[in-house]
C-alpha cells in the first residue's frame, strides 16, 4: 500500500475518531458508523477510508459520518493550523469566561458535552448577548 500523503482525509478521519468518541466513551467502528448512518456509510468504506484508500470521499458520506460521530462536516476540510478562525470563534476566545468553558468541555466525554449543549440551548439569551 502506497504511504498517506500528510494532511490526506484518512488521517483527518483518524484525529477525527481519536476526538469524537460515541457516547459510551468507545471508539466508533465501522458497523457503529454503518448503523449510525443508516448504511449511508457502509463499514467497508469506513475500512478503505480509514486506510487511505478512499482520497476523496463524497460530501454527502463526510456529512453522515459528521453527523453520526457529532462533530460540525467542516472539520473534515483543511488543517486546523491552515485555518483562521471565523468571527464566532475569535469572538469566543477573546472572552476570558467562555474560554474557560470551552476549556471544561474539552475534558469531557463526547455525551458529557452533548448532555452539557442540551442544558445550554434550553437558558434563553440576555439581550445582547450575541456578538457580545
Amino acid at each position: 500500500m502506497e504511504g498517506r500523503q500528510e494532511g490526506h482525509v484518512s488521517e483527518r478521519f483518524g484525529r477525527l475518531l481519536d476526538l469524537y468518541r460515541k457516547p459510551d466513551g468507545s471508539a466508533w467502528g465501522g458497523q457503529d458508523l454503518e448503523r449510525a448512518t443508516g448504511g449511508a456509510v457502509t463499514r467497508s468504506y469506513v475500512s478503505n477510508l480509514r486506510k487511505g484508500r478512499i482520497g476523496s470521499p463524497g460530501l454527502d458520506k463526510l456529512e453522515a459520518i459528521a453527523g453520526a460521530m457529532g462533530f460540525p462536516p467542516q472539520l473534515w476540510f483543511g488543517e486546523g493550523k491552515e485555518r483562521t478562525p471565523d468571527a464566532a470563534l475569535a469572538a469566543v476566545l477573546e472572552d476570558g469566561t467562555a474560554r474557560e468553558i470551552l476549556g471544561e468541555v474539552l475534558r469531557m466525554r463526547p455525551g458529557d458535552r452533548r448532555l452539557l449543549l442540551g442544558i445550554a440551548r434550553q437558558i434563553p439569551p440576555s439581550d445582547g448577548a450575541r456578538g457580545a
